[in-house]
């Protein structure tokens, strides 16, 4: 046990004294080149030096060209399937308008039978009762004779 103990704490000691000497070693390491810095020299630059070929250049406007007319399908695309979008929302609102109004119908036209019904139902049932007390010997309630024209 006193063993593991001691490779426990050498191991420690070992641990932390790695630890103090990472920033040094860090502090030491160059930062990595992004790009070649300036000199400060006044000469001309690569390009300067060996401009491009007229073939490069051609290749080159050939290629913009190219990206430019990609651009502009693309751009004439989008407006197209915008312009099919808005069509297909449009025509969907409407129909949502059409539904809301057939329902809203449906609902009055509803409305309307259930208070004509509920009139006939009272007058069916008046009938009935008067029906009924004139068969019962209620002659004030029988039904007049319909008088003809002479």
């Amino acid at each position: 046990m006193t063993i593991r103990f001691v490779g426990t704490a050498a191991l420690a000691i070992a641990m932390t004294t790695s630890a103090f000497t990472l920033p040094a070693a860090a502090q030491q390491a160059n930062p990595p080149a992004t790009e070649a810095q300036d000199s400060g020299s006044m000469e001309p630059s690569p390009v300067t030096l060996k401009p491009s070929t007229p073939e490069e250049q051609a290749e080159r406007e050939a290629a913009n060209a190219a990206q430019v007319q990609a651009s502009n399908a693309q751009l004439a695309q989008n407006a197209a399937n915008i312009a099919n979008y808005e069509a297909r929302r449009a025509s969907y609102e409407n129909q949502m308008k059409l539904y809301e109004n057939t329902v809203e119908s449906r609902d009055r036209a509803e409305a309307e039978y259930a208070e004509v019904k509920k009139l006939y139902d009272a007058i069916h049932a008046q009938w009935e009762a008067d029906v009924a007390a004139c068969n019962a010997g209620q002659r004030k309630r029988c039904a007049q004779a319909p008088v003809v024209p002479q």
